[in-house]
């Protein structure tokens, strides 16, 4: 499964993929949650996007083009660290930062064992347009996690 993106579609309108990772939980954490290097993974959804959030749970979370418009904005809602990072996105991208979020969600799945990291993303509910054109961005974005993560 060295370079295998695994997808499991076994949630009717969600992304669900998985990656071997040969690093640490923690390298990949870090690689997951480093500004820097988010900005380097995320060039698969867009040039030049960066990330502001400190990922601590309740903590807001917002994704930016490199012209500086929020592209995507929520909350975390569960941070273990090195293990599972849950974020609730709100339905408008300039939404307040106390206001209900929607139904979309992305969660952060890690499972170390012996030096390799199992790393799952979910990603939903999503219409059909958007898992086609989500799917090869996030099997992109999970490449260069992989890279990333056993490069430090």
């Amino acid at each position: 499964m060295d370079n295998e993106i695994i997808n499991n579609p076994d949630l009717e309108g969600w992304i669900k993929k998985t990656i071997e990772i040969n690093s640490s939980d923690d390298k990949v954490w870090n690689t997951l949650t480093s500004k820097e290097l988010i900005k380097k993974w995320a060039t698969a959804f867009e040039e030049g996007t960066v990330v502001e959030s400190d990922w601590t749970e309740g903590a807001i979370v917002t994704w930016k083009s490199a012209e500086g418009q929020n592209l995507i904005k929520g909350k975390v809602e569960v941070s273990y660290p090195s293990k599972l990072l849950k974020l609730m996105y709100f339905d408008d991208e300039n939404a307040a930062d106390d206001a209900e979020t929607g139904e979309y969600q992305e969660h952060y799945l890690l499972s170390e064992h012996e030096g390799k990291t199992t790393f799952t993303v979910e990603s939903g509910p999503l219409s059909d347009h958007y898992i086609k054109s989500l799917n090869p961005q996030w099997d992109n974005a999970l490449k260069l996690i992989k890279q990333l993560a056993e490069g430090q």
